[in-house]
């Protein structure tokens, strides 16, 4: 779960980086990356919660929207949205390495003590 808890720490990254770039006084881009760093704390904090335990892949589409806009919204992009677009390529990395990731094969862990294998 390694992969969930570097994802929460983006999303605190991404909430406080309109004010490393000074751009609080644009309400807009204020509230939109506070809005994208909750749902990226939801959505990772949801991937521990077994029924819920694939919700982290839904930040692929939240961190593809981020490099979109990122790209897109002003050209050429100002550093906010370049920011928008290394966190959004830093998540999708993240995004995908599965929960159980640090832990053994399933298969090694299932077996009884002391079985040996043929």
């Amino acid at each position: 779960m390694w992969g969930r808890v570097i994802e929460i720490m983006t999303a605190v990254w991404l909430a406080a980086s309109p004010f490393v770039f000074g751009v609080q006084a644009d309400p807009g881009l204020l509230w939109a990356d506070l809005g994208v760093a909750l749902l990226i704390c939801v959505l990772s904090a949801l991937s521990y919660w077994h029924p819920t335990r694939h919700a982290h892949l839904l930040i692929l589409l939240v961190s593809l929207g981020l490099i979109v806009w990122g790209r897109f919204a002003v050209v050429p992009p100002t550093p906010p949205h370049q920011n928008h677009i290394v966190v959004g390529v830093f998540l999708l990395m993240m995004a995908l390495i599965p929960n159980e990731a640090s832990l053994p094969p399933r298969v090694w862990r299932e077996r009884p003590a002391g079985e040996q294998v043929p």
